[in-house]
C-alpha cells in the first residue's frame, strides 16, 4: 500500500474514532442531566402551580388597562399579551443563559475541565454539548411552566390561528433560542478565563431585558437611551414575539420579519467570535494551568 494511501486511511480512521467519541460524550452527557432533570419534578410541579397563579393575576391586571391595549412604538398589541410576552420571553432567556453559566461555574469547582481537555471528547465539544442540554433542559421547564399562559388567554379571550401565524411564531421562538444559545456559548467562553460565571450572565441578563422593552415601554426612556435600545436585537426580538403571540401577526409583518434577520446574523457572528476566542483562550489557560481554578 502506497504512503498517500495509509495516510488517507488513518486519517479517515482518526475521523471516525472522533466522531464516534463524541457521540459517546454527548450521549453520556445527555443521560446523566435527564436523570438530574427527574430529580427536580417536585420542582416543576411547583412552579407550575406558582406560573399558573402569576399568570392569572396578569391576566386580571391587563384586563384592567384603557382599552386593554398597549401601544408600543407604532403597533398596537392587547395588555394581556403584551404582558404574558414580556414575561415568558425574559423568564425563558433567562432560564436559559443562568442555568448555563452556573453549570459551568459547577464544573469549574470540581475541576472537571481539566480532565475533559484530555479526553477524545475534548473541551470544545463538551461546552456545545452542555449549553445544548441546557438550552433544552430550559425549555422543558418553560413549557410545563406556561402551559397556564397557553390556556387562560385562548379560554377567556379566544385565538385567530392560521398556519402562517403558527409558523412565524415558531420561527420567532426558534430564532431567539438560536440567539441565546450562541450568546451562552460566547459567555460560557468568558466564563472560563474569568471564572465567574454567575455575575457574568446576571449583568448580561439585566442589561439586555433592561433595553429591549420586555417589561415596560421603550417610549419611558430618555432620547439616548432610547437609542440604544433600538440597536439591541433583543428590542425587536420582543416586539415580533409579542406581535406573534396568539396568532396575532405573522411574518408578512415587517417588524416580525426584521427581528429573524437580525437575530440570525447576530447568531452567526457570536458563534465566530466564540470560536474565535475560544482557541485564544484555550491557550492561554492551558499554558497558565489555570483551567481548573475557582
Amino acid at each position: 500500500m502506497s504512503t498517500k494511501k495509509t495516510s488517507k486511511v488513518i486519517e479517515e480512521f482518526q475521523h471516525s474514532d472522533l466522531s464516534t467519541s463524541f457521540w459517546m460524550g454527548f450521549k453520556a452527557t445527555f443521560y446523566r442531566n435527564i436523570k438530574i432533570i427527574w430529580q427536580y419534578k417536585f420542582t416543576l410541579f411547583l412552579g407550575f402551580v406558582n406560573t399558573f397563579a402569576v399568570a392569572s393575576l396578569f391576566f386580571y391586571i391587563g384586563n384592567i388597562v384603557p382599552n386593554q391595549t398597549i401601544n408600543q412604538d407604532g403597533y398596537i398589541v392587547s395588555s394581556v399579551t403584551y404582558i404574558f410576552a414580556g414575561s415568558m420571553l425574559v423568564d425563558i432567556s433567562t432560564r436559559i443563559l443562568r442555568k448555563s453559566m452556573n453549570s459551568f461555574t459547577s464544573e469549574m469547582k470540581q475541576g472537571t475541565f481539566e480532565t475533559l481537555a484530555t479526553q477524545p471528547f475534548g473541551l470544545k465539544r463538551y461546552f456545545v454539548s452542555e449549553i445544548t442540554f441546557e438550552v433544552l433542559y430550559s425549555l422543558v421547564f418553560s413549557f410545563i411552566y406556561y402551559i397556564p399562559v397557553l390556556l387562560i388567554f385562548p379560554v377567556f379571550r379566544g385565538l385567530n390561528l392560521s398556519f402562517l401565524s403558527v409558523l412565524s411564531f415558531l420561527l420567532v421562538i426558534f430564532c431567539v433560542i438560536l440567539f441565546f444559545f450562541s450568546l451562552s456559548l460566547l459567555t460560557a467562553n468568558i466564563t472560563i478565563l474569568v471564572k465567574r460565571g454567575r455575575e457574568i450572565s446576571m449583568v448580561v441578563i439585566g442589561v439586555m431585558h433592561l433595553l429591549s422593552g420586555s417589561l415596560f415601554p421603550l417610549s419611558l426612556f430618555p432620547e439616548w437611551l432610547r437609542i440604544i435600545a433600538y440597536i439591541s436585537p433583543m428590542t425587536l426580538a420582543v416586539q415580533s414575539f409579542r406581535l406573534c403571540l396568539f396568532g396575532q401577526e405573522t411574518l408578512m409583518n415587517g417588524i416580525v420579519w426584521g427581528s429573524v434577520v437580525m437575530l440570525i446574523l447576530m447568531s452567526i457572528v457570536m458563534l465566530i467570535l466564540f470560536n474565535l476566542t475560544y482557541k485564544k483562550i484555550y491557550s492561554k489557560i492551558r499554558f497558565k494551568g489555570t483551567m481548573h481554578e475557582y
